[in-house]
């Protein structure tokens, strides 16, 4: 019991010199308080509007010259390696066939007469159970 109380004396004196050591500071918000808090939320909402409002006003006037009415379109696309592929693209009343490369871009056949390329799509196409029974390393289906 003395111990405790020895204890308790030492403490108490070093709690209230530690307490009146502290400068008292003007005005400090409650972080708490429900101004605070409105004045944080409102701040977070102006931002975000901002945000909002840059991504709206870059995508609606950051329009290159040629999305018009252009006679270009891609016909149809295939990959011939990890980054190259092959295109198929219609220009006026002419197709062309381009090879895609990083950096590089070149004109592999101009077409005389028109290619159908939506038959070739459609013939091509397999469905994701036809895939996966071919590569499934477990047989069939479980």
């Amino acid at each position: 019991m003395r111990l405790f109380t020895l204890v308790l004396l030492t403490i108490v004196p070093m709690a209230s010199a530690q307490e009146t050591s502290v400068p008292k500071l003007g005005n400090v918000p409650d972080l708490i308080s429900t101004g605070y808090l409105m004045q944080v939320i409102g701040s977070l909402a102006i931002v975000f509007g901002a945000v909002v409002l840059m991504a709206f006003v870059v995508k609606r006037f950051n329009r290159s010259p040629s999305v018009g009415k252009t006679h270009l379109s891609v016909l149809g696309s295939t990959s011939v390696g990890t980054r190259e592929k092959v295109v198929l693209l219609s220009v006026g009343n002419q197709q062309l066939l381009v090879g895609v490369a990083p950096g590089n871009v070149r004109a592999l056949h101009v077409f005389s007469e028109t290619i159908d390329a939506q038959d070739s799509d459609v013939s091509n196409a397999a469905d994701f159970s036809t895939v996966w029974q071919s590569v499934n390393p477990f047989g069939g289906t479980r």
